[in-house]
């Protein structure tokens, strides 16, 4: 090779080390965000657990297990959203049965303890007596056990292993642990799991929990007995009691999940299923079909339209309103039928894309539609059914405005499909740490007026936002979906689901469009950067008042199944990835 050629070359790979052809910047939030597979995919909140799900695809388990496997795994690398010391709910599409069945496992507590803990007192310093009973080792067991192919070792090993051999601290961890020091100082095993020299983990700093290791070997070899009987619940129990809660060891033994059907209706041609209440799927269903697919797409992307950003924020209030106050329906009758009706959501298509900004959005009632058919395409899924009347000013404002969650989305070869949210309801709960675990706060919003309610039910559920999500076509799954991110769980899916199913984008696409976050009793709409100044100026003369997002924003894990090929995307606002074969 001639002198001054080689040179030339030299020069050359020097000059791209020193200058990549596309910035890191560019680069950065994409990788692992988006994954095109033809038999299984995992999207969750980080590669290690969906590394895990995929392990336990490729070693012939089926999307249950794989799901499983990943929500044990999550709750190790992503302790302050989720893990063994909270709850959740998953919704399953078994494609050979073409049957959708739902689980709430949220925690919750024999509402006599819950009275006993409020009469105590209510205040910062006694967290604890918010505390309910964990669900998410009783539901995740019980999934696995009744749909899965693998053993419950196989499936809790990846989780083992993790949390044996530790990994490196991320950003959001690492984040979370750097907000929130003073309160994690406060509780003992949180302080030596995080800040074990004084100071909080840094970012790349190793972090392992043998103590939660433990735990999970335990669960591993006995099953729910090994969490919810013996020393594991006798060291949760003591903790509570220790903080004011009159938790008792038989009320752990007695926590049950809870089958139910899932919710479903019909939009744009297809089958949409989520989560009954006292989940947030109602909310979802709603304010999907407030939207009319064929005005909204005419209109153009709100982004750059003022007629679509009106058309968009005026469905999401509607929808928000029109769910205040939905609750546990055991206690607090809910027209679910009734809400997700043609007829109801044709009532209130006149307050959609008026061009005028309410300064509130009322709810209405929706009992005269509860008794309305459900659409023939849902009769197999045997939709949630009519409850008993309630008057609406019987019903408060429940809706959460911040909270952390975690979700996870899965399919496998066979067209079987999981979507599963789980979470300590709070940022790393309670604040308070158990044998490496946190333990949740799902009481945090009840009220005395529920507690004082003489219909309430032995055990007492709060009210969530979380919303896992299926859509079907032609009886396949089409999408899955689901998000952590308190009350704006459901914009941020419905959202999403209007980007994927009416504008047809590319799933990532549709996970990176800026959000409208708005709220029914103000025209104040919280957006992420993105919006054409002119559309943003537009809404203002319309009356909203556009404004930042706040600290909380809610994060999408999806699979879209585009011809014979699965897309899975995690939201480039996170740490997640997507793992598949």
């Amino acid at each position: 090779m001639p002198l001054r050629r080689s040179w030339v070359l030299v020069l050359a790979a020097l000059a791209a080390c020193a200058r990549p052809s596309t910035p890191p910047a560019t680069l950065a939030p994409d990788i692992g965000k988006r994954l095109v597979a033809a038999n299984g995919v995992v999207a969750s909140a980080h590669p290690l657990a969906s590394e895990a799900g995929l392990t336990v695809l490729r070693e012939g388990g089926n999307a249950v297990d794989a799901a499983v496997a990943t929500a044990f795994a999550i709750g190790v690398v992503e302790p302050e959203m989720s893990g063994v010391g909270g709850g959740g709910a998953m919704l399953v599409w078994r494609q050979h049965e073409h049957r959708a069945d739902f689980l709430d496992f949220y925690a919750s507590q024999p509402i006599a303890s819950f009275r006993a803990a409020h009469a105590v007192g209510r205040d910062s310093t006694a967290p604890l007596r918010v505390v309910g009973v964990p669900g998410n080792v009783a539901g995740l067991l019980l999934a696995q056990e009744r749909f899965g192919r693998l053993t419950r070792a196989q499936v809790l090993a990846p989780a083992i292993r993790l949390a044996e051999e530790g990994f490196a601290m991320y950003p959001v961890l690492a984040g979370m642990i750097a907000r929130d020091t003073a309160r994690l100082r406060r509780d003992s095993v949180a302080r030596a799991l995080f800040l074990p020299t004084g100071r909080p983990l840094g970012l790349g700093e190793h972090f392992a929990n043998p103590a939660l290791a433990r735990v999970l070997r335990a669960i591993a070899a006995q099953g729910r007995a090994g969490f919810y009987e013996g020393p594991i619940a006798r060291d949760v129990v003591t903790r509570m009691n220790r903080g004011g809660h009159p938790v008792r060891l038989e009320d752990f033994a007695r926590y049950e999940p809870t089958w139910r059907r899932p919710l479903c209706t019909t939009y744009n041609g297809r089958v949409v299923l989520s989560a009954p209440p006292p989940e947030g799927g109602l909310q979802v269903l709603e304010t999907v079909k407030l939207l009319d697919p064929r005005r909204a797409v005419a209109a153009g992307l709100p982004t750059q339209s003022a007629r679509a950003f009106d058309l968009f924020t005026s469905a999401l209030r509607v929808g928000e309103a029109a769910n205040r106050g939905n609750g546990d329906p055991r206690w607090i009758p809910v027209p679910a039928r009734g809400l997700i009706s043609d007829g109801f959501v044709a009532a209130r298509a006149p307050e959609i894309g008026t061009g005028h900004a309410a300064d509130s959005v009322a709810p209405r009632d929706a009992r005269a539609f509860d008794a309305a058919p459900s659409p023939s395409a849902c009769a197999p899924f045997d939709p949630y059914g009519a409850a008993p009347a309630v008057a609406a000013e019987a019903q408060a404002d429940r809706t959460p405005s911040g909270g952390e969650t975690t979700h996870i989305s899965v399919v496998d070869r066979d067209g079987n499909a999981v979507a599963v949210t789980v979470t300590n309801s709070s940022v790393f709960g309670s604040g308070a740490a158990v044998d490496g675990f946190f333990l949740n706060n799902s009481g945090a919003t009840v009220t005395q007026a529920e507690l004082d309610r003489p219909n309430a039910p032995a055990w007492l559920t709060r009210f969530t936002t979380i919303a896992p999500t299926l859509a079907l076509r032609d009886g396949r799954v089409e999408l899955v979906i689901g998000s952590p991110g308190g009350g704006r769980i459901p914009l941020a899916i419905a959202q999403t689901i209007w980007y994927v199913l009416d504008y047809g984008l590319d799933p990532l696409a549709a996970v990176r469009m800026p959000r409208i976050s708005p709220n029914a009793r103000t025209p104040v709409v919280e957006l992420d950067d993105g919006f054409d100044p002119a559309v943003l100026a537009a809404a203002r003369g319309m009356g909203y008042v556009p404004t930042p997002p706040g600290f909380e924003y809610a994060r999408i894990y999806m699979i879209v199944r585009r011809g014979n090929a699965w897309i899975g995307v995690a939201d480039p606002r996170h740490d997640g990835q997507v793992r598949g074969y």
